[in-house]
């Protein structure tokens, strides 16, 4: 080409310059300017328009002689070169694919070419920052400037950027593991591809606790006690030592060390027997669960009164007063009695009156005229206190008697006998329950062998949950099974202790003990449900006066996406179901579409989309791409919303882009990608297809999660923060779920779940003799055959097993070298594929071969084939 047609060529490609020589701020602040070439102000990235050297003609290379060329087209090639962006660090948003603005952008692009003048050696200002002077177009320092001047070009050191490959990312970190919780008391380390790390099974805790030490032992000897089962990091004392025993909490550096320190349990140590027990995991905190202890009850001293009053009035305002509250340290019960004795027009008979109760005492009691005593059952109560203390030291094992103090309603003293094993106590009950000694008046003893579950709360939560849990006291008298809470004030701390006549009603009474203390989060069918509308400000008004009416007190909480409700029993059962049709009805609400431009929905799934949801909620915004509509399921403010976010995305540079039809395609559905996610190996996925994937692996289990371009050769693991993107909180919980489910069963010689029905959490398979316990149901394991637990009993085979043994043998059942699982072989060839563990096996010789490869060619060579009829 002539120089006069390369002259002519430039001018072409230029543009006239604009009125002004100041940068124009819309493009510096927003990087794009709507009037484009015929702004007067001046665009940095259009100065290949406008009369400057930044447009060179190369020429083209010539083609090689492989290649096809006419004569006379070797035309030159115009080159633009675009100065490099001003700052030097890799623009976040192109790493994620969503960054539009190319060269205008203010951060590198990896992908982009970045050239300077060669004639132009200019070092870069000491700041960043634009100088506001020549905004204003009044500085005229030019390169002097120590800030950056946006017609200038500045020499740029070498950017280390890498290019990435055609539809792969620059590669980012690998993501950290998050800890969950599942099931309130398993925690799991969990991974990209939803693949667990770590399990921490619901009865694994460093600590231990030593009850019933001699006050006298000091950490040292405490210390050289626990070496032999490891190494303990922290011995906790009381404050301010008891006269004779303590309880001792003792930290390991393992869950493994607590365990085995347990063995410590009825051994004698500074010539006393000690309890050496795990504390049960409870939401609450460490709760400390005893079953070496009776709850003995007898009658208080007391005696009984009758009263004569000249009229009913009279005689109902004594019943009134008694009526009130206690006397002392008793409560006195008051009835109109008929009968003999007799006295004055009406006859109250008192009952449960202190033994030394005379005429000075009764007349708080409305004055009565004449007063008839009876001789009280006894009196001394110190000494009916050592007479039981005397019986229950004779049985043996016995360790401490706590008596409850006043007042003593239903005029009867309980007190509390703990010994140094379950058997022990259990022996003291028989032995003592329906005795009536003398030092008691010859009335009856009840002893029963009970669990009981203590809490130590501070006095500001007990106070708070107070009224609760006096209606938690009333509706476990109510139900029975002798379940009872008892509540006392210790010097620092409130003591609350659950007790009940069995494992199940102690687990009922702890459930719900746990529900007033830390809240009932609201479930339907086992899952946590939630919906945006409680956590707008509507949302909140309607919960408000959903308290008021109900007495219920309901915590929204957005960040967790879950509901918790505090009240009673019988009011939360009430508001559960009023919110539960609430979510019903929030589903089948008002829908409106919403019909935009093709090019206009692009950009509204990129910049508007996500706000949207974030505000109202996936399941209120879905996105119709075919027929380019918007259906929203709300009210008006959802609507106002969606309308102004399509005029935002009307206005954004994303709109005005050609529509691409070259897209890659999804390795779900095999189609150009709708609503595209992007993974870190470049491959893109439609935002329902990768829903749809991870959805599916709930019933699959087979981690971890990979993705599937490459005809599902790809090994790029989706990391959990995409996952987040496209599933639901339950959704997401569900898959952890099932990915901790597979866990447990891929190792089955580790882990095992509770043996009672319908509880899920987990413990880890310990050696002979350990037992462990459940915190949801409180049943005691053995860890080792995975039965209840058999105090003093050799584990032995269980029934069940010696009869599916029996007929696994007379049957083609083997186990999975994999996950030892029996398996059962009805028919097909001998590649046997186990549906827990997904091992590859041959069912003749039980050799494994990683995804299958080669398992025919092995079956026919050392097998003599694959094990069907035909010619193999």
């Amino acid at each position: 080409m002539s120089s006069s047609t390369l002259s002519q060529s430039r001018t072409e490609t230029r543009a006239s310059q604009p009125p002004s020589r100041a940068s124009c701020i819309n493009w510096v602040r927003n990087g794009y300017c709507a009037y484009g070439e015929k702004c007067k102000y001046l665009h940095q990235t259009l100065r290949r328009e406008y009369s400057n050297p930044s447009v060179v003609a190369v020429p083209r290379p010539r083609p090689s002689t492989t290649e096809t060329s006419s004569p006379g087209k070797s035309s030159p090639q115009l080159r633009i070169l675009h100065p490099p962006p001003p700052n030097k660090e890799i623009c976040r948003n192109w790493q994620r694919r969503f960054c539009s603005r190319g060269y205008n952008c203010y951060y590198v692009h990896g992908d982009l070419k970045y050239d300077l003048p060669t004639q132009i050696r200019h070092p870069p200002p000491p700041h960043a920052g634009t100088c506001r002077q020549w905004l204003q177009d009044a500085c005229s320092l030019g390169y002097n400037c120590h800030y950056v001047h946006g017609d200038l070009i500045y020499e740029l050191p070498e950017l280390e950027v890498s290019t990435p490959r055609a539809h792969h990312s620059p590669a980012l970190p690998p993501e950290p593991p998050i800890t969950i919780v599942i099931h309130e008391h398993t925690k799991v380390k969990i991974g990209p591809g939803f693949e667990i790390h770590e399990l921490t099974t619901s009865v694994e805790t460093p600590w231990v606790v030593l009850s019933h030490v001699p006050s006298r032992a000091s950490t040292t000897l405490i210390e050289r006690l626990l070496k032999p089962f490891g190494s303990a990091l922290d011995i906790q004392l009381p404050p301010i030592r008891p006269k004779d025993v303590m309880t001792v909490k003792v930290r390991f550096d393992s869950s493994r060390g607590a365990t085995a320190a347990t063995a410590l349990d009825g051994s004698t140590f500074l010539n006393t027997r000690i309890s050496a027990r795990v504390p049960v995991n409870s939401r609450s905190g460490l709760a400390t669960i005893q079953d070496c202890s009776l709850r003995i009850e007898f009658e208080a001293p007391q005696r009984v009164a009758y009263g004569g009053y000249p009229s009913h009035e009279r005689a109902q305002e004594a019943i009134a007063v008694a009526a009130k509250g206690q006397s002392g340290d008793y409560f006195v019960y008051a009835t109109v009695h008929v009968g003999l004795p007799s006295i004055g027009n009406v006859t109250v008979k008192f009952t449960n009156l202190p033994p030394t109760a005379n005429e000075d005492f009764m007349r708080r009691f409305a004055t009565p005229e004449d007063v008839m005593w009876e001789r009280p059952n006894y009196v001394d109560l110190k000494a009916a206190i050592a007479g039981i203390t005397r019986i229950l030291r004779n049985l043996g094992n016995f360790l401490e008697l706590d008596v409850l103090p006043p007042p003593y309603s239903n005029g009867r003293i309980r007190v509390w006998a703990s010994f140094s094993s379950a058997t022990a106590a259990k022996s003291a009950a028989a032995a003592l329950h329906g005795r009536k000694p003398l030092f008691v008046g010859k009335t009856r003893i009840f002893a029963r062998h009970v669990l009981s579950l203590t809490y130590r709360v501070s006095f500001d939560d007990y106070y708070r949950d107070a009224r609760l849990i006096e209606g938690l006291r009333e509706s476990a008298y109510r139900k029975g099974a002798l379940m009872s809470i008892t509540i006392r004030r210790l010097q620092e701390t409130m003591l609350v202790r659950l007790s009940a006549q069995g494992v199940k009603p102690l687990g009922w009474l702890k459930a719900e003990y746990e529900k007033i203390s830390r809240g009932e989060i609201l479930h339907r069918d086992g899952v946590p449900v939630w919906d945006f509308f409680f956590g707008r400000s509507d949302g909140q008004t309607y919960l408000r006066s959903l308290e008021a009416q109900e007495g219920v007190h309901v915590v929204a909480d957005k960040i967790r996406r879950n509901m918790k409700l505090f009240g009673t029993p019988s009011n939360r059962a009430k508001v559960r179901t009023i919110l539960l049709l609430k979510m019903t009805d929030l589903k089948t609400r008002q829908v409106r579409t919403i019909r935009v431009p093709g090019r206009v929905l692009g950009a509204l799934i990129v910049t508007q989309l996500s706000h949207l949801y974030q505000k109202f909620g996936n399941g209120s915004i879905s996105v119709n791409l075919t027929e380019s509509t918007l259906m929203l399921l709300g009210g008006d403010e959802l609507y106002e919303a969606a309308v102004d976010a399509v005029r935002e995305a009307q206005q954004s540079p994303l709109a005005e882009r050609p529509y691409v039809r070259n897209l890659a395609a999804c390795p779900i559905c095999f189609n150009e990608v709708v609503s595209p996610i992007y993974l870190a190996c470049g491959h893109r996925w439609c935002r329902t297809c990768l829903n749809q994937y991870l959805l599916a692996v709930v019933d699959n289990r087979h981690f971890p999660l990979k993705c599937l371009g490459d005809e599902a050769k790809c090994t790029q693991i989706i990391t959990l923060s995409t996952a987040r993107t496209v599933l639901q909180p339950d959704e997401f919980n569900s898959i952890v779920e099932a990915s901790v489910s597979s866990y447990v069963h891929a190792h089955a010689k580790e882990f095992h779940y509770c043996p009672s029905p319908d509880c899920m959490q987990i413990y880890r398979t310990g050696s002979k003799g350990t037992v462990v316990q459940c915190p949801s149901c409180l049943l005691r394991i053995c860890s080792h055959c995975h039965a209840e637990a058999h105090d003093d009993l050799a584990c032995a085979e269980q029934d069940g097993d010696k009869l599916f043994k029996e007929w696994a043998a007379s049957h083609d059942v083997k186990n999975c070298p994999g996950c030892a699982i029996p398996i059962e072989r009805d028919e097909g060839c001998h590649h046997v594929t186990c549906i827990q563990c997904q091992t590859h096996i041959c069912w003749v010789c039980l050799q494994t071969f990683p995804k299958g490869e080669g398992i025919y060619r092995h079956m026919r060579e050392e097998h003599g084939g694959i094990g069907l009829n035909d010619n193999e």
